[in-house]
Parts: structure tokens; sequence; C-alpha cells
């Protein structure tokens, strides 16, 4: 019999061999195998181990080489690359590259915004930012700007640009035999320089719009000087001009017949700010939006500058974003209570603005390119509120016409009250004219004749132009004080216009108003702008990034050069705006501008519509545009320098 037992399971035994394995730690320099040691391994391991050692190992490594792969393409993206050429169409062809004459030709235009450059522009989302300028301060008197230019900037010819050139240029749109249209802005703006980087602009009076102006691009003083300003816009220096912007004139080519085909611009490698990834950026210039769209559809052009909104549903390439902006404007119908009376009327008004169904004018002319429009502050601008909208009532406006004594009449009825109206017109324009005929007390046989024969002519033909005018579908009609209700809306011929001009026809047509349609061109509307000879008129309103309505609202702008088209006069609109447009407190701005809409809503001297949209097609491989609302066309530029072709492979 063992004294001891079994040793090995006793207490003491477990201490023993515990003991040992601390000594053999202490004695080794490494816990850790060496590479020798690792190398002597596959000595003491039988084959089944090895094996698994093995295919440990492979899994280890694919699942180690897995990881970084998925690490590698989660982390590597497409970044922009510098080259790439950008080619866009667009409908015209410019006439004077330059920044003075610009808001007369839209390519001018958009081809102005990238060769020149301002004291300060637009960003992406049309907040004002430094461009030539470092920065600039305001006094206590809201009157006094001091602008500190950039330092070492240069032309794109390598010259030194410097403050004479700021000096210089204003000179120039203040000068009347420039003829610039930027010249009412800067009529009353006074030039101080202090030192070669700082000058002061002093206005007559506050005005809080005034940093927009300074966006204007400016000249060269050393290629500009010796040209009279009187032939400033046909000189030579218009068509291969030189700025300060991202971009310089490289070349041009024309037809057999001289006319511009094309128009390519290429980097400045003087520019100031971030130079664009785009090498370069060629115009094509194309007769009429069909021909245009035709270039695109073969990818003769990346983009279209502008696409219609009944052109929208042509683009159906796969290949093309369709880019779609807000607009800073708004399409309204002014309605002209000089030139009919029966205008004068709120209730008529009221009920005219009631029967308008903007829903269906936005979905079925516009595509959904737009929104409703209840004043004259586009969305997400200051002093916009949706407190005065307006929704279609045809049942409300009709008794509203009704309670303001507008009887019903027939088709017979109304076109004998009119076709009295328009011949005691007619009747005091000839009195008018010829006076002296009108005072005889008997004509002779001869006169009388030619008498009965001219007002013969003259009903015979109101009364065909009266028939011709009425819709078959109108069911009735409305009289006043024997006054028949009709008005003419006079329009711009192009297919949006034509389109929402005939939708708001039926409509009035529905409360048993007469409508006569105006469709006139181009040329025509800014004449008949110019002396207010419209009823009613549908047009668009372009506000600029700074939404001051003065221009359009304030009395002393009825008058020819203003734009107050709906001849609105109101004691209270103007004190409104005049203490609006003087004030550089933006929520002050708010409040007013706010007020100023409720006055419109009340005395409704105009009809607003829709804020629209900007179409832009553009091809998939240009990358880069992130931009949310447009004031003009051209700021479809404004960050022109973030658009790229070609990429390359980066880290995030």
């Amino acid at each position: 019999m063992c004294i001891f037992g079994n040793f090995s399971s006793h207490p003491l035994a477990r201490i023993q061999k515990n003991l040992d394995l601390k000594l053999v730690a202490n004695l080794a320099p490494r816990k850790i195998p060496s590479w020798k040691q690792l190398k002597q391994l596959h000595k003491f391991l039988n084959p089944a181990e090895k094996k698994f050692i093995a295919a440990a190992f492979i899994i280890m490594l694919a699942s180690g080489l897995t990881l970084l792969g998925e690490y590698t393409l989660s982390h590597r993206v497409a970044v922009p690359a510098s080259g790439g050429e950008y080619t866009e169409g667009l409908v015209g062809a410019p006439s004077a590259i330059n920044p003075l004459f610009a808001p007369l030709n839209q390519t001018d235009a958009d081809i102005s915004r990238l060769i020149y450059a301002g004291l300060f522009k637009y960003d992406r989302s049309l907040n004002l930012i430094p461009d030539l300028a470092e920065k600039f301060s305001l006094d206590k008197t809201n009157k006094i700007y001091t602008i500190t230019l950039k330092s070492d900037l240069k032309w794109q010819d390598g010259e030194a640009l410097t403050i004479d050139d700021i000096s210089f240029t204003l000179d120039l749109v203040q000068n009347p035999e420039t003829k610039s249209p930027l010249l009412a802005g800067w009529q009353k703006v006074k030039f101080n320089k202090i030192d070669n980087l700082n000058f002061s602009l002093e206005l007559d009076s506050p005005f809080a719009p005034f940093p927009n102006l300074l966006t204007l691009g400016i000249l060269p003083m050393h290629l500009w000087q010796e040209v009279d300003p009187a032939n400033l816009k046909l000189s030579s220096n218009n068509l291969k001009p030189i700025g300060a912007g991202s971009f310089m004139f490289a070349s041009l080519s024309k037809d057999g017949r001289g006319n511009l085909k094309s128009y390519t611009l290429k980097q400045n490698p003087n520019y100031h700010l971030q130079k664009a990834y785009i090498n370069q950026i060629i115009f094509k210039f194309y007769p009429d939006v069909n021909t245009a769209m035709e270039a695109l559809r073969n990818r003769q052009v990346l983009g279209l500058g502008f696409l219609p909104k009944e052109q929208k549903e042509k683009i159906s390439q796969k290949s093309l974003n369709l880019e779609s902006w807000r607009m800073a404007q708004y399409t309204a119908l002014f309605l002209n209570q000089k030139n009919n009376l029966l205008l004068k009327s709120q209730p008529l008004r009221q009920a005219m603005n009631l029967a308008v169904d903007r829903s269906q004018i936005i979905t079925q002319i516009l595509k959904n390119e737009g929104v409703p429009a209840y004043g004259p502050f586009p969305p997400s601008s200051l002093g916009t509120t949706q407190d005065f909208k307006t929704d279609n009532d045809l049942n409300k406006a009709n008794v509203i016409l009704d309670s303001d004594k507008w009887n019903k009449i027939s088709r017979e009825k109304f076109l004998e009250k009119r076709e009295q109206e328009i011949y005691n017109t007619w009747l005091e324009q000839q009195k008018a004219q010829n006076p002296e005929f009108f005072k005889k007390k008997k004509l002779t046989t001869e006169e009388q004749d030619d008498w009965n024969k001219k007002k013969a002519e003259f009903t015979a033909q109101t009364k065909k132009d009266l028939e011709a005018g009425l819709s078959p579908t109108q069911t009735f009609f409305r009289e006043k004080n024997n006054y028949g209700l009709g008005v003419t809306l006079t329009a711009l011929n192009q297919p949006e216009f034509s389109k929402v001009a005939s939708a708001i026809k039926e409509s009035w047509q529905e409360l048993g108003i007469q409508v006569s349609v105006n469709l006139v061109d181009a040329g025509q509307i800014r004449e008949i702008i110019r002396n207010r000879s419209y009823e009613i008129l549908l047009y668009g309103v372009v506000t600029g990034a700074d939404p001051d309505p003065y221009p359009l609202w304030h009395s002393s702008q009825v008058v020819n050069p203003g734009l107050n088209l709906a001849n609105y006069t109101s004691r209270a609109a103007d004190d409104i705006l005049d203490k609006a447009r003087t004030s550089s407190d933006k929520n002050e701005r708010i409040k007013l501008y706010y007020q100023f809409q409720k006055l419109l809503a009340g005395d409704i001297p105009a009809i607003f519509l829709y804020h629209s949209t900007y179409l832009y097609p553009i091809d998939q491989s240009v990358k880069g545009i992130e931009l949310h609302q447009l004031s003009q066309p051209a700021d479809r530029f404004n960050d022109i320098v973030n658009w790229y072709i070609r990429t390359k492979s980066g880290w995030r």
C-alpha cells in the first residue's frame, strides 16, 4: 500500500506543476514563438494538423483581401478631374458681348457672364459673394458703400486690373451717350477713390437692393478708353472681348454669309478664384428651338440654353438630364383701368380673379413646370407669403357679378350694346380729329353722302369684328348701365402665352365676359408697353435676386420708361415701397412687403397667375450642377467652375 496514494491528484502536486510552469515561463526570453521557432513547427505537426493550419491561413488571407477590397470600394469614389469640352446650343446669336448691354440680348448675357467678372457675384443659391472685391461695408447713413478690391488682379490679357478700371466702367454706364439699359440704377452714384485698393460708392439716398448692382461686369480701361461712348455698342471689342471672368475668348467661326456659327471659350489662366474643371465651352447658334433640339438629339451639342415648356415632352433621350430651376419671376394679368373703365369696378376684378384656374394652367399648359402666384414675390424670396391665396371659384365669382348688378343678357342684345359703345367711342374720335366738320349746321349733299358711307362702313366692320370675336360656345353675356361687359387681352404671340390667354378667355366667358385676345410679336409688345396701349396685358416679369417691387408698382413708374404695367396708383403703397427700398433691416422689409401685398390683394390691380421654372436639358456626362434658383437665365453659369465631365479615382 502506497503511503502517499495518487500523488498527481494531490494538492501538492498541482502546486508543484504551477511552479514548474512559472519557472519555464521566466526562463523563456519571449512569450511568443520567434520566426526561427515557427519554421520548426512542421516537424512537430502531423499531416492532419498541417492541412488544418494551411486551410485556416488561406481563409484568413481571403477574408483580409475581401475586407480590404470592400473598404477600398466604399472609400474610393470618382472625383472631378480637369479636362473636357462642353458644347451648348443657343437660339439666336450674340450682337454685343458686353455687360453694359447684356440685358438687351440673352445670348450676349450668357457669354458675358463667363467672360466678365464683377465686384461681387451670386453663388448657386443666389447669395451675393465676393468676386473682384474682397469685401464691402455700409456706413450708418446707409448711403456710402466702402469696397476693398482684391490685390494682384489681372485681365485675361495679363494687364493689371485696378480701381481705375472700376471708375472707368461706372463712368461709361452713367454716360447717357453710352445708352446702357443699366443707366437708371447707377445714375446718382458717386465714385470716390480712397487708395489703390479701396474706394467708396455714395448714393443720394438709401437703397437696399444696391449691392445686387455690384455684379456688373467690369471693362478694361486700356482697351476701351479710346472708344467714343456713343459708338461703344458697335466696337469690335464686343466680338472678341477681354474680361476677368473664369473663361476667355478663344475663337469663333462664321458661315458663308458672315453669320456666327460657333463661339469658343477657354479657361482664363489669370482667374483670381477657383479654376474650372472644364477646359473649353463652345456655343453653337441656331435660328429656332426646333433646329437647336435636333442638334441636341444628334449630340452635336451637350445642352440647350433654354427649353420651352411645350417642348418638354419631346425630350426623351435617356442620356439627358432635364434640370428644372425656380425662376425669380412671376406671370400676371395687368389690368389697365385707364383703357377700359369697366375694370375700375373692384367687384368685377375680384370675380375675374376668382375665375382663374391656376392649377389647370400649371398642369395642362406648363406641364407642372411652375407654381401658383398670389403676389409679386417669387417663392423663397424676401417677402413671399401664401396669406393672400385665392382659390378658383366660378360660382362665387358669378354671385359677385350678380350682386353688383351685372345683368345677364343674350348674344344678340350684347352685340347691339357693344356696337353702340364702339360707335360712340369712334364718333368722339372723329369729332376730335375734325372739329370743323362737326361744327357745321348743315352738310352739303356730297359731304352727307361721304359721312353716311364712312359711318356705314365702320358699323359694318364693327359688327363683323364683334361677331367673329364672340365664341360660339359662350351661353350668356352681361351688361350694366347699358354697357356690355367686354375686355381685350393682349399677349406675346408665343406658345405658352397664347395657350394661357385662351385658358383665361374660357374661364372669363363662364362669367359672361366677352373676351378678345390680341396676340402680338416681340417687336410690337415693346411699343405697346411703352404706350400702355392695352386693356389687360398678360406678361412675365423677372424680379431679380432682390425682389424690390418698386419699378413695377410705385406710382412714379406709371409713365415710360417706368414699368408700372397696371398703372397702379396708391399713396399707401407708395409709402410702403419707399420705406422698404431704403431699409437695410431685412425683417423690416419683410413686414413692409406683407403690408404691400395686403393692399394688392384688396385693390386687385393685377391677377397673379404663376411662378415659372427654367428648363435646361443637359447631357448626363456633365456633372457637378447643383443650382436651386435663377434670377435670370445667365445665372445657370453661377457655379460653372464646379461643373465637370472627366473624373478620376479618389478617397472619400
